[in-house]
């Protein structure tokens, strides 16, 4: 089958036929490309020129045919070439308008910077009577531009290839023949026939588009901020997605433009290295908690008795050097150690329960994401305000809904866009071997796709991923260059285009393993591929102890139960 550009026939006056012929010439063999409608635009000493050929027809071995074709009745009447319905045909009939349109594309391939191809690739030219039948000129003399050797007709449909080759065998005065090198066959096909343009390509537009969306979605959810103004402590609970980040972040930038110093926490060093890096504001200074308390206590190691202690003492003599604190994450702050010296009611009274400072301080958290901690801080039980965010602001409604399946939920995503967006991917591989190769396979697809903020998310420690032997600081060395690649526990907070979920095995489905994936699941913004390292049997298991219907094919009904599509990839 020929390789139709467009795929489809532009459109067209149905008389002309030339859907008809389209299909027809759609049979030539695959080393055939085939072009519909033409068109040549050039500008020359200010005056722009242009044509339109019905078909070109270029094959690499043979070499370019410019079709013109005439549909109906045609007559010549008087030395003119004549429609049915009387009408003189333009540019001098349909051979010297085939001839024409077959010089204009020499001259168009050699302004195109492709002259040298001009003397072994043949350019031919040909017209197409649809509806008469070839023995109607077995008894009529042509005039002297035509020949019926330069002629298709009705007869040519069913045997297409037999007389487009017949028209390629003809020989030129000059003897040319048609021997492209693939180079000389790439030139012709990028640079004159059809042009790929690489200023913003279909995978950027599309990434562009998917972009703009969530940008519109975080602008109508900063509103939410301007309740906070009026509000000077509070606790945020929100699903993954939902904007904790981003609102935490625009609060620091209100407080900073006021010139007034912000302290932004968080646990997760992999987080604090992030926002540091990217929103750099200033008078917010941002830390881990053991890095402030390392700051605080002037030690190597984070001695929280002692931080206690100093915390105590600056809200006594009220030199805390910070008027405002914002906590992301905080659901990790539960730890053991942080709570027995109520490090968090510490910091809350150094801002807020001094009336001349004028601060404030705000928590932000995600219950469902405690991986750090054993259990949610005293603190929140007890606090004042307490507000949840709803709406998911950054996966598509498909990576939503996997990640709350993942975390063994059925709710529905609440989302602020219609992006559905694709399936996340399952792959199941059982040996390491495979997994490395279907990894590699995974990076060549979304690459070729346009996407370059790719991760890969490990639900084991990095010394335990399959891949650790691959990763050299925080990057796995793939043929096609170096991807990041972490654990779900040190991302947690981040998010990125593509996430590669790995590492998934029994084990990930239990009571705390489900909270790993589903905070790497939860941060794909527009992709999501899960390699999976369970066999039918293991599949089955999980499959039973929630309770889940399957058929024979174990690994699809297991895909199918996270929203995911079931991939086989060789």
């Amino acid at each position: 089958m020929a390789i139709m550009i467009p795929e489809k026939p532009r459109e067209i006056v149905k008389a002309s036929r030339e859907d008809v012929m389209f299909d027809e010439l759609e049979k030539l063999s695959n080393d055939y490309y085939v072009f519909h409608s033409f068109s040549m635009t050039t500008v020359k000493n200010n005056t722009i020129y242009e044509s339109e050929t019905d078909f070109v027809i270029f094959n690499p071995k043979k070499g370019i045919l410019c079709i013109e074709a005439k549909a109906g009745a045609v007559d010549y009447i008087s030395g003119n070439w004549v429609y049915g319905s009387g009408r003189i045909m333009s540019h001098d009939g349909p051979f010297n308008q085939a001839s024409l349109n077959k010089w204009k594309m020499i001259q168009y391939t050699k302004d195109h910077g492709l002259g040298n191809l001009l003397d072994h690739c043949k350019f031919m030219h040909a017209v197409w009577f649809p509806d008469i039948p070839r023995s109607k000129f077995s008894n009529i003399k042509l005039p002297s531009e035509a020949d019926l050797n330069l002629l298709l007709t009705e007869d040519s449909f069913g045997k297409i290839e037999e007389e487009i080759d017949r028209i390629f065998s003809i020989e030129l005065p000059s003897q040319i023949q048609t021997i492209l090198t693939k180079k000389e066959i790439e030139q012709m096909k990028s640079r004159v026939l059809a042009p790929s343009f690489n200023l913003i390509s279909l995978e950027e537009v599309t990434l562009k588009r998917k972009h703009l969306v969530f940008k519109k979605m975080l602008d109508e959810q900063i509103a939410l901020l301007n309740y906070l103004d009026e509000q000077n402590d509070a606790i945020i609970n929100g699903l993954a997605g939902t904007g904790k980040t981003v609102l935490a972040i625009e609060k620091a930038k209100r407080h900073s433009e006021k010139g007034e110093k912000v302290l932004f926490l968080c646990y997760n060093a992999f987080l604090k290295q992030h926002l540091q890096d990217t929103y750099k504001i200033e008078n917010v200074s941002y830390y881990t908690i053991d890095g402030l308390a390392c700051k605080i206590c002037s030690t190597e190691k984070a001695d929280y008795e002692q931080f206690s202690m100093l915390l105590l003492e600056m809200l006594e003599e009220g030199t805390f050097p910070y008027q405002h604190i914002i906590i992301d994450e905080g659901q990790d702050f539960g730890k053991n150690e942080i709570e027995e010296v109520e490090i968090i009611e510490l910091l809350k009274n150094n801002v807020v329960d001094d009336d001349n400072r004028k601060g404030s301080f705000y928590i932000f958290y995600d219950k469902n994401q405690m991986v750090q901690a054993e259990h949610m801080p005293k603190y929140f039980s007890e606090a004042d305000c307490k507000l949840t965010l709803y709406r998911n602001c950054r996966n598509t409604q498909n990576i939503a809904k996997t990640s709350l399946r993942l975390l063994g939920t059925d709710k529905r995503p609440k989302l602020f866009n219609n992006l559905v967006g694709n399936n996340p991917e399952m792959l199941f591989k059982k040996e390491k071997k495979h997994s490395i190769e279907a990894l590699d396979k995974l990076i060549d697809k979304y690459i070729h796709e346009g996407y370059n903020d790719i991760t890969i998310l490990s639900c084991k420690t990095e010394e335990k991923s399959f891949v650790s032997e691959m990763c050299r600081g925080g990057k796995y060395c793939s043929d096609k260059g170096k991807v990041s690649f972490t654990t779900c526990r040190k991302f947690k907070g981040l998010e990125s285009e593509v996430v590669i979920l790995i590492d998934i095995d029994k084990s990930s489905f239990d009571n705390f393993g489900d909270q790993i994936m589903y905070v790497g699941s939860s941060r794909a913004k527009f992709e999501l591929s899960c390699i999976i390292n369970m066999d039918d049997g293991e599949c089955k298991d999980i499959l039973e102890n929630i309770g889940a219907r399957y058929n024979r094919n174990i690994k699809k009904s297991f895909a199918t139960i996270f929203n995911a599509k079931y991939v086989e990839m060789n």
